[in-house]
């Protein structure tokens, strides 16, 4: 019998001083994306998040999204995903850099967060409300 897979990512928001948003590049089309890690076996999804944050002056942010998985797993099996929220006070040398988040997101559609904009505008906005929110997928 097939048992798909359980991919657990991980994503940082992280916010510099003027709301630009910290960037990884991946693969060799250097394509801007945030930076993830995958939760590790017996590792909580705050510990992951926590290995993201080790990168820099990083602090945490005060809202976590849950991003709804799929009612069926896709050929590569399920995905769980958490976008935790970050700041810096500073824009410190980064991999992938830092981009204002309004020229960022429209990019960010590989990720397959359809919300992430309109979570984006809320959090820096004011009214999503601190502490966990789920997204749609």
């Amino acid at each position: 019998m097939y048992a798909p897979t359980v991919r657990r990512e991980v994503y940082l928001l992280c916010f510099g001083p003027g709301h630009e948003v910290l960037v990884a590049r991946r693969g060799q089309s250097g394509r801007a994306t945030l930076p993830l890690t995958h939760r590790r076996e017996r590792e909580t999804y705050e510990q992951a998040a926590g290995r993201l944050m080790a990168v820099g002056a990083i602090r945490p942010g005060d809202t976590v999204a849950r991003v709804e998985p799929a009612p069926a797993p896709s050929l590569s099996g399920w995905r769980e995903v958490r976008v935790f929220t970050a700041h810096s006070d500073r824009l410190f040398p980064a991999a992938g850099g830092w981009e204002p988040w309004r020229d960022l997101l429209p990019g960010l559609s590989h990720l397959g967060i359809p919300e992430l904009s309109l979570f984006v505008e809320g959090y820096l906005g004011g009214w999503i409300p601190d502490g966990w929110i789920t997204l749609e997928s």
